[in-house]
């Protein structure tokens, strides 16, 4: 994928053009991305793990400091200050135009989202810091004195982080800020979990596990139980006595001080668009009421009914769509993950270079399927849970696949770190709407590839999208109830677990569900209108490697692209 990105850049002549005659008194962009790129590893060196990037030191740790929040936050406006100077149009390569586009979009975002003051209610279930604690864990390099020496130094901070998370989310309870009770109650129960391990199968105890030297063994596993699980206890009494009894019970983010200004900005974040939260909505409702027409014909073919509810009920009760065993569920994920990627090769010019492994959720994990991209010689994974039979479905798990897999989310991310000549910043810069975006693209286009096995199938992947775009809005600025929110998900077929979990998420990731169907509708409209404007002209494989070409980048720029690889062909 990227070679050709690097033929295709080179098509029209303007676009090999090295305009040397760039103003001087502009800053470059590439300085200050690479200013951007130094300056985030050093403040949050654990990203470079996720984001499959060396570093020379693996002793340091984000700080949750306030202090230290602010210094990170004045850099951010000064290198604003900076890039602003720059304009588009001033910019001629292709790849710094990107790079202008990654780091104009984040600094925004991230500078729209301090209204939310999100450390000081940073309790999260999801993707809260007791959780990029336990991948830390996993990530931690060790095999060598010097690297053991490096894990002591960094894990040594860990009560002290735990301390300081503690006063935070003090700071936010005197000045009105703290996660809902609900989701306290998950935090509390997951950190239940992790006291319950046994120490030798303790998700803190990775490192031991993977280097071969008794005494580092030895020591870690003091510094386990004399230190990382006395924090974790404190913590969890914290959350229990003192924290919960003053969470708050509204579950909207608008309850907190700038509530709507804070829901604002993570629409911002989460879909790369000014949206409101009245047009997503609106734009939900329009696109669930025409799937649900679908649905309707769909069901007829199938069961001879057209009530949507009625249909839903039928698919929920056939027993064409249940598991039998958690191995059943392993199986029929992996034929689906073969037949897609095999299938990939008929729609993509190329396929990414890593490979996607199924990988089961652990017991102190949640969720109903994600995606994990490849790190060092890791292969990348698809997370599935094979708990649950009763609720899960073999219709939902082709969509799932599919999604996370081929044609989704592993070839777009896999094609993406596969892409030479970016700059670096692209690793740590990604965007949901285009991700997720890409996600929900792909569940249309497994259809037209053939990939479903059956009309279940195609019933529920028209049922169950978009309800995200209508639910989440609903949830922070229509006061819709936990039971009306949960309701509208299980009417689409979702089960109750995963509507429920849905449910968690808007709490916690506000306008994250949005990012989905606000991603997938650009990338549908921009295909709807490439092949209007081409024709005969136009090109599916070419179509998908122009938006796969540049990685993850703002629906703005996208749909910039696309115009502009339009213009080029008709030309």
């Amino acid at each position: 994928m990227k070679y050709f990105i690097l033929l295709i850049g080179c098509i029209t002549v303007m676009s090999c053009v090295d305009n040397t005659k760039t103003n001087k008194s502009y800053p470059s962009i590439a300085k200050l991305a690479d200013s951007y790129y130094e300056r985030t590893l050093e403040t949050f060196p654990e990203n470079a793990y996720e984001a499959d990037i060396k570093l020379e030191n693996h002793n340091g740790i984000t700080s949750n400091q306030l202090a230290d929040l602010a210094i990170w936050e004045n850099y951010e406006d000064s290198l604003y200050v900076e890039l602003l100077k720059l304009k588009d149009r001033q910019i001629p390569k292709k790849k710094d135009k990107i790079t202008y586009w990654l780091l104009k979009e984040e600094l925004e975002s991230s500078i729209e989202l301090r209204v939310c003051k999100r450390n000081l209610w940073d309790v999260n279930h999801l993707s809260g810091w007791k959780s990029r604690w336990i991948s830390l864990a996993e990530y931690q390099p060790i095999g060598s004195e010097e690297l053991r020496v490096q894990a002591f130094e960094r894990w040594s901070k860990f009560p002290i982080f735990v301390t300081t998370e503690i006063n935070n989310l003090k700071k936010g309870l005197a000045e009105g800020y703290s996660m809902p009770k609900e989701i306290v109650d998950l935090v509390i129960e997951q950190l239940q979990v992790l006291h319950d391990y046994s120490i030798e199968n303790s998700p803190f105890m990775s490192p031991a596990k993977r280097d071969d030297n008794p005494k580092f063994k030895e020591k870690w596993e003091e510094l386990v139980i004399n230190k990382i699980l006395p924090a974790l206890s404190e913590y969890q009494q914290y959350l229990v006595l003192e924290y919960r009894p003053k969470a708050r019970d509204e579950v909207s983010v608008v309850a907190l001080p700038n509530g709507s200004e804070c829901y604002q900005a993570f629409i911002r974040s989460m879909t790369t668009t000014n949206k409101s939260a009245e047009e997503l909505f609106e734009l939900g409702q329009k696109i669930v009421s025409a799937n649900e027409t679908k649905v309707s014909e769909i069901g007829f073919e199938v069961y001879k009914e057209r009530d949507f509810a009625k249909i839903i009920d039928l698919i929920n009760n056939d027993p064409s769509d249940k598991f039998i065993t958690s191995e059943d569920i392993l199986e029929v994920n992996s034929k689906l993950l073969e037949k897609a990627k095999k299938e990939s090769e008929k729609w993509f010019i190329m396929l990414p270079s890593t490979e996607v492994t199924i990988k089961p959720y652990e017991a102190h994990e949640s969720g109903i399927g994600s995606y994990e991209p490849a790190m060092g010689d890791n292969p990348a994974y698809y997370r599935i849970n094979l708990n649950n039979l009763e609720q899960q479905k073999r219709s939902f798990n082709e969509i799932l696949t599919f999604h996370e897999a081929y044609p989704g989310h592993h070839l777009q991310i896999g094609l993406e770190k596969d892409i030479k000549g970016l700059h670096s910043i692209s690793k740590l810069i990604y965007f949901g709407s285009y991700v997720e975006g890409w996600g929900r693209y792909s569940e249309q286009l497994a259809e037209e590839m053939g990939l479903y096995d059956s009309k279940l199938a195609l019933m529920i992947r028209r049922a169950w999208p978009s309800r995200g775009l209508v639910v989440d809005p609903a949830i922070h600025t229509k006061g819709w109830s936990k039971e009306q929110a949960i309701d509208f998900m299980t009417e689409s077929g979702y089960s109750a677990d995963i509507a429920l979990s849905a449910y968690y998420r808007s709490i916690v990731w506000p306008a994250q569900l949005t990012s989905y169907d606000t991603g997938g509708e650009e990338i549908k409209a921009l295909r709807k209108m490439a092949e209007e404007k081409l024709g005969d002209q136009f090109d599916i494989k070419e179509f998908h490697s122009k938006i796969l070409e540049n990685g993850s980048i703002p629906l703005s720029s996208l749909r910039h692209n696309i115009n502009e690889w339009v213009r080029n062909k008709k030309n």
